[in-house]
Order: structure tokens, then sequence, then C-alpha cells
């Protein structure tokens, strides 16, 4: 059963790539937009297969806890009527996606060949040689010619972070291997989005600095390389962070009426966080794109609806962040998100010790990206998201396959939470 599984988790994979991640704009441009539905579908089908097929019929208990948190937050949301039950319904589907990507392909303990592996390397080189003239003719010629193929520039920039990293992950992690990575990601620089220059700086100091001396604890080394790395991210996007932090309502003086979309997602998330203690507004009622298309009383409520891009008429930048949408779901819900990411992180902090450093590092880069992706994007709930989940996922099970062997199933139980 298991070849079954890997097999059908590759050509998943390669599909998702092809029409989830390069072509999804163009086939959303046609009137179709609900591919990485179809592909988070038949990812949970694969895994429901998987399941069935087991003696035990053993369920990932990390898996249930986190169903059992969005099944509670549905109930919540109809009680309180954070918005109408399609809206709530939507909404709660998509923020389930990607997690439902996670955790079954971890739950698959899917293996990739190298023959296949080699097939990704290939599809990574030929997809680069497509976005390099797009670039090229946008920065030589202008025209939006980037928005022509990926609706976005910001789509550009996710895209090259994609392919950098599944070519990494199908690498031998050499240090030709990191090069052609950072030369990869730096495609996304055509897209002009600080994000990918604060990405790529992260990145290119990670690649030099975690070699084969470094020790993965906070000592004054360890400490100053993240201030520098740190650094490096805040000077490529400091237009951005005043933009956003300092001169855009945050003690800017400026009036409701001046706020930007964005910049008001984020300084009326903090009452919303205040008013709805401790699980917050409810689904569809704040900064996703449900609560445009089932437009939520709060934007009334605090004044936003007359906002540009936030009007119930024309709704485009109510999904333009991520990070504000946790005032739907308090205190409490924040502090499950930021759990899952810092257990993800420690579990890579543990691979990087007995040995696993290419696999470590990736976690860790993903998890940087949608760090900083979340400052002005919903990329985790898009069709982007959804993939760059699915190659989570597949590196956290290549991580526990890893530690098991390194220190034995028993030697520390504790390093198993997420297995069944």
């Amino acid at each position: 059963m298991q070849d079954y599984i890997n097999k059908s988790f590759f050509a998943l994979l390669v599909f998702t790539l092809i029409f989830g991640v390069m072509f999804y704009d163009m086939i959303d441009r046609l009137g179709f937009s609900y591919v990485d539905e179809i592909c988070a579908l038949l990812i949970f089908g694969l895994f429901g297969y998987h399941t069935s097929q087991s003696r035990t019929w053993a369920f990932n208990r990390g898996f249930l806890f986190v169903i059992g948190v969005f099944v509670f937050y549905f109930i919540y949301s109809l009680l309180i009527g954070s918005n109408s039950v399609q809206g709530i319904a939507m909404d709660f589907l998509i923020q389930i996606k990607p997690y439902i990507a996670f955790f079954c392909i971890y739950s698959l303990r899917t293996k990739l060949t190298e023959n296949q592996k080699s097939i990704l390397r290939n599809l990574v080189v030929l997809f680069t040689l497509y976005m390099i003239p797009i670039g090229l003719a946008e920065a030589v010629y202008g025209g939006h010619i980037i928005q022509a193929f990926f609706g976005h520039e910001s789509r550009l920039a996710t895209s090259a972070t994609i392919l950098a990293m599944i070519y990494l992950y199908c690498s031998d992690f050499t240090s030709k291997d990191k090069f052609v990575y950072v030369c990869i990601l730096a495609v996304g620089l055509f897209s002009g989005r600080s994000k990918l220059f604060g990405f790529l700086a992260l990145s290119t100091l990670m690649l030099i600095y975690m070699n084969r001396s470094f020790r993965m604890r906070f000592d004054l080394r360890n400490t100053f390389f993240l201030l520098m790395a740190l650094a490096a991210t805040a000077y490529v996007a400091k237009d951005k962070i005043e933009l956003y932090f300092i001169t855009g309502g945050f003690g800017g003086g400026r009036s409701e009426e001046d706020l930007y979309a964005r910049m008001a997602l984020y300084y009326f998330s903090i009452p919303i966080f205040l008013q709805y203690i401790p699980f917050g507004s409810g689904f569809a009622s704040y900064g996703t794109y449900a609560s445009g298309v089932y437009y939520s009383k709060l934007y009334n409520r605090f004044g936003m609806d007359h906002l540009y891009g936030l009007t119930e008429s024309n709704p485009n930048f109510v999904a333009d962040t991520y990070y504000p949408v946790l005032a739907q779901f308090g205190f409490v819900g924040v502090a499950l998100f930021f759990s899952f990411w810092i257990y993800l992180t420690s579990r890579a902090m543990k691979a990087y010790r007995v040995g696993m450093k290419k696999e470590s590092i990736l976690v860790l880069l993903i998890v940087f990206f949608f760090a900083i992706e979340s400052t002005s994007d919903a990329t985790i709930t898009h069709n982007r998201g959804l993939f760059i989940m699915m190659l989570l996922g597949l590196l956290m099970s290549d991580i526990r396959s890893g530690m098991q062997v390194a220190t034995g199933p028993n030697r520390y139980p504790e390093r198993n939470r997420l297995n069944e």
C-alpha cells in the first residue's frame, strides 16, 4: 500500500505545482479558481484511503486536536452570530485548508525516490527559465507583464520561493546546491517585493552561517547571528515597516479616512481582540476573504466600511494580510497559532542536532517565510500556501523518520508527540 501512497503523492505534488502554483492565475483568469480546493480534497482523500487501509485506523492525535479546535470555533461562531452560516462555513474551510495539507501529508509517511527528486529538479529548472524572461521583460519594458502571467507581482515572488525550496529539498545540500537555491530565489526580485528581499537576505545568512560547526543554542555567537539576520531583514523592508507601523496609524496621527486598508486592518484588530476575550470575534468576521464576500458587521461597527478596498461594494483588500485575522480567534487562538509554529521550530532544532541539516533548515526557512509573508498577505490560506504546507508536512515526516533512526523511537518519547 505504501508504494501506491508514495506514487499517488508524487503525482499530486506535481499536479499542485503545475496547476496550483505556476499556472493557477491563468486558470483563475479563465473563470476557474478552485484548483487548490481540489488539491486539498485529493490530499484528504489520499489520507482517508491510507487511514482506512491501516489495521488500527490510526489517526494522528495532533490532527485530531486541530480538527477539534476548528470545530469548536465553528460552533462558537454560529452561537455568537459572527456572520451568516454560509460565510462561517466558507471561512472554516479556508482557514483549516493549510492544516489539512500539513497533517495529511505528515501522516502519510511518504517518501520521494531519487528519480522523483530528479524529475522535480528538472521541473524547477524549467519553470525558473519560464519566469526569468517574464521578469526581465517587466524590468525593461514595464507594462504589468508579470501581472499578465501571475496575476500580481507578489505571486512571482512566492513562486520563486517555492521553486527554490523544492530544488533544495531534492538536492544533496552541497555548497553548489545552496548557491542554486539562492539564484532561483533571486529570480523573485523581479517582483520588487520587499518581503522577498528580506527573505533572500535571511536565507543567505542561514545557509552560510549554519554549517557543520554551528550548534543550535542561545549563546553570544548565535545571538549575534540572529540579530544580524533580523537587522538585514529589517533593513531591506524598512520602508514597508515605516509605512505600516509608524506613519500609517499606530501613532502617526492620521484620521480613519486616511488609513490604508492594510494598516486599518492592523489598527482595528486591537479593539476586536479586547472586545472578544478570549475566543475572538469568530469565523468570517474580520480580515478574511469570507468576511468580504459575506460582508462582516464589524466593518460597519468600527467605521471601516468607507475605506477604499474595505467597502461592501469593493472588499478587494479585506484579506490583504494575515496577522489581523487572528483577532477572529482571540487570545486563545493566538496562543494556539504560535504554539504550532514554535513546536515545529523546536522539532527542527532537535533534528539539526542529530545531523538532519537540510530538513531542519528548510523547516526553519518555511517558518520564517510565513512569519514575513503574513505581515502583508494571507498566503498561508492561498494556493501557494497550500503547496508550502504540503512540503512542510513532507519535511516533518522525514524528520520524524530520521530522528527515530538516530535516537530510537522510545528513547525520547516526547519527540513523538505528533505521532499516532
